[in-house]
């Protein structure tokens, strides 16, 4: 009898997500206790916890570092979170990255919503969210301090937002669009610019393929503007950022040999005269550090922190050794071959539009970059190139939803469309700008959450005559 009652005792009745957020949230914050004071994979979290220090002075200068531009007052609110953690004992670092954690959080969840509103969630966007959520680089992005989790949960309210807009009129989404698309424009004003397009144009097609304008179009539009005209210096910047990336994207292409040929005159005209003032003194080599600066960052902040966790930890198992192998093998002669071909290596050429080749090279770079198989130019990128099967996976997933919307299997709603709309926008001014192949890569973590939105918009029901 006590066998048979045994059986029937449910160990856990736990759903999917009870599992999955329980690991997400664990997963990042032990890492992110883990690291400790080790910001050498983004050096930018050092300036995001330098400007949270300063934010709650008296007197703070805010437009030097960080949120450049960005208002004050939000600021505050936002980090308010992280702020509360210090009085508690938490330092500034840990505070932001556990506020970073917070807001992937709820992003991923938001996004959970769609898939659940959608009656889409099936095993292959659970998959999806599983691949997406621990690839290496978008858990380390999600684990740390910087803007990204801001950037995440913005986009993932705006497009959860339209999609219950599409059945519930009331308006505390609108509330809820109007707020995320603020954020963001006090984020990063060009990512900003770009869902702001996205919306008009979602709208402008859904108003000629319906034929009738609604109010739900013109206060979406209205939504989408309103960060602009509530701040004006926002809208100056954008208007003189606007023409200065048009300028770059129809200038001439640059020509591969102009910088050789001045730098072959500068240095003649250098050693001659240095030569002739000091014939008996011989040239100084200087050394530099190539192959990516993580490297050398990390060895660096692991030596000087010899009794942290992760410095222990590293050291026992060889690693901190092979690391500064690695690093002292990277140290180059300044202008050597070595050293231009990793500076070639680690960069990209911007995009024009009078060179088609080149703005689908750099297309390819920007959607594949770490490449598989290859020397990408750093000993971290070629870690990272392990990451290349899951983006190829995520990247199927747009294309298998868009062909299944123009076949007719899916609906065209309007979170679709801005979904779509901003991908597209987002790799083509993407091409055209990012020069860094570091940044760029933290940079394309944005197209996650649209692509998920994209994969999990509604089946069209069967309509029987």
């Amino acid at each position: 009898m006590r066998l048979a009652n045994l059986r029937n005792i449910k160990f856990s009745s736990f759903s999917f997500y009870h599992y999955f957020f329980t690991a997400y949230i664990g997963m990042h914050i032990s890492f992110s206790i883990l690291l400790g004071k080790i910001t050498a994979f983004a050096v930018d979290e050092e300036v995001y916890r330098d400007m949270f220090t300063r934010l709650y002075l008296p007197k703070s200068f805010l437009s030097e570092i960080g949120f450049q531009g960005a208002w004050e007052p939000w600021l505050k609110l936002i980090y308010l979170p992280a702020k509360l953690l210090t009085y508690f004992g938490v330092s500034d670092l840990y505070s932001i990255r556990f506020l970073s954690i917070g807001c992937s959080t709820i992003a991923t969840l938001l996004v959970v919503h769609v898939a659940k509103n959608n009656n889409r969630d099936d095993f292959i966007f659970r998959i999806s969210l599983v691949a997406i959520s621990f690839i290496p680089t978008v858990f380390l992005w999600s684990s740390i301090g910087l803007r990204e989790s801001f950037l995440y949960l913005a986009i993932s309210t705006i497009l959860f937002s339209l999609n219950k807009i599409r059945t519930d009129q009331r308006w505390h989404w609108y509330l809820s669009l109007a707020i995320a698309l603020l954020s963001l424009s006090q984020t990063k004003s060009y990512i900003f610019v770009i869902l702001m397009f996205a919306l008009i144009i979602s709208s402008l097609i859904e108003v000629i393929t319906s034929r009738r304008v609604t109010r739900s179009n013109l206060l979406i539009i209205f939504l989408a503007l309103l960060p602009l005209l509530i701040n004006p210096p926002l809208a100056e910047t954008v208007i003189s950022g606007g023409e200065a990336q048009l300028m770059a994207a129809i200038a001439e292409v640059p020509k591969p040999n102009s910088n050789t040929e001045t730098n072959t005159e500068t240095n003649t005209e250098t050693n001659t005269e240095t030569n002739t003032e000091t014939n008996t003194e011989t040239p100084v080599e200087i050394l530099v550090a190539s192959r990516g600066m993580t490297v050398h960052l990390l060895v660096s902040q692991l030596n000087s922190l010899p009794q942290s966790f992760i410095s222990r930890i590293v050291d026992k198992f060889g690693i901190t050794s092979k690391l500064e192998a690695i690093s002292k093998s990277s140290i180059v002669v300044a202008g050597s071959e070595g050293e231009l071909s990793n500076i070639k290596q680690l960069s990209s050429i911007r995009a024009t539009f009078k060179s088609p080749t080149l703005l689908l090279n750099s297309i390819t770079r920007f959607l594949f970059i770490p490449f598989l198989f290859t020397d990408n130019g750093s000993l971290f990128l070629n870690i990272q190139s392990i990451e290349t099967p899951v983006w190829l996976f995520i990247y199927a997933l747009f294309f298998v939803g868009l062909y299944q919307v123009i076949r007719g299997r899916r609906e065209f709603d309007y979170a679709f469309m801005v979904a779509t709309v901003f991908a597209l926008e987002f790799v083509a001014i993407s091409a055209l700008t990012e020069i860094n192949v570091g940044t760029a890569l933290r940079h394309r973590s944005l197209l996650l959450i649209p692509i998920l939105v994209i994969w999990v918009s509604r089946k069209k029901k069967s309509t029987f005559l």
